[in-house]
């Protein structure tokens, strides 16, 4: 597959007063790939269902948020006086799975915040999630919602018992680590910060065939078609940049690590797809986020062996 033409997409950015830098990525070659060949999206819902959610929850949240206290200029999960709160990027690579990714990433970094871990480790299973979840999806993908309700009723087990690979895998039954029993959602900008104010949270957008190409800054679409739905793990905001920081999961090949910084209004992100803010139950001691949990995690996976 050949690369794009990284030149003419550069000058686009540049007439359009952008300020982002295009270039080789571990994705860039899909740039001209039919839409329907790739399964690195995954986000499966009814658009305009969707877009009527996102303004009849602004309207409810009108009157709610008109008295409260604003939200600070910038909130970075990774970047805290006390740490990092926000585990290591993950590749879903070529299986629609981007839900589960996106909400395994959101609810381990909600582990860390209500442990006081930072820095902590936690490998949520996403192929738990969605295998489980959704069986024999990878080509259709699967929306929030039904993640989050399964992560309700049958909880979220740990990578180690069941390690992804990207494809269609048979449900494995292992034991859960969290469940979230209940979930909010946020429409208007200040809640949505006011839930990131909580931790990172789940959120989604239209992907055109520029952001394959993207290496840094604050993204906009400026050339190319869209592509696909694309379910993301929000980390934070910066009102001086005017954008949301998102952790991808495309690897560390692309983007800035693995994160991009998209802004605020951009390819539908705030007015065609809801937030999702979940809650979070942790169903193993709380002291083994780090240690303890996975070494008897491990111990229990090897006698069951």
């Amino acid at each position: 597959m050949a690369e794009p033409d990284f030149s003419r997409i550069n000058n686009a950015i540049q007439r359009a007063g952008a300020h982002w830098e295009a270039g080789s990525t571990s994705f860039s070659q899909y740039y001209d790939v039919e839409p329907s060949k790739t399964t690195h999206f995954g986000l499966s819902f009814d658009p305009d269902k969707a877009k009527k959610d996102v303004v009849r929850t602004r309207t409810a949240e009108s009157t709610l948020f008109k008295i409260a206290a604003p939200p600070p200029s910038k909130v970075d999960w990774r970047n805290t006086s006390s740490g990092t709160f926000v585990t290591s990027v993950k590749d879903q690579s070529s299986c629609g799975a981007c839900v589960a990714f996106a909400t395994c990433a959101s609810i381990e970094s909600r582990v860390l915040i209500a442990t006081n871990d930072p820095g902590g480790s936690i490998d949520l299973s996403e192929a738990h999630l969605f295998h489980c979840g959704a069986p024999n999806s990878c080509d259709q993908g699967w929306f929030y919602t039904k993640a989050l309700d399964f992560a309700k009723k049958n909880g979220i087990g740990l990578d180690i018992d069941f390690p992804y690979t990207p494809h269609n895998q048979p449900c494995r039954t292992i034991p859960p680590f969290v469940k979230v029993p209940r979930y909010q959602t946020a429409a208007s900008q200040i809640a949505r910060k006011q839930a990131l104010l909580k931790g990172p949270v789940i959120g989604g957008f239209r992907v055109f065939q520029d952001f394959y190409t993207y290496r840094n800054g604050i993204y906009s679409h400026v050339a190319g078609d869209f592509v696909g739905w694309h379910a993301v793990c929000v980390i934070g905001y910066d009102d001086a940049d005017q954008c949301w920081i998102v952790k991808n999961s495309w690897g560390t090949g692309w983007g800035e690590q693995g994160f991009f910084r998209i802004g605020f209004g951009e390819c539908g992100i705030d007015s065609e797809v809801l937030f999702y803010d979940p809650e979070i139950a942790l169903l193993q001691p709380a002291r083994g986020v780090s240690g303890e949990t996975r070494r008897s995690t491990r111990a229990r996976s090897k006698a069951r062996a």
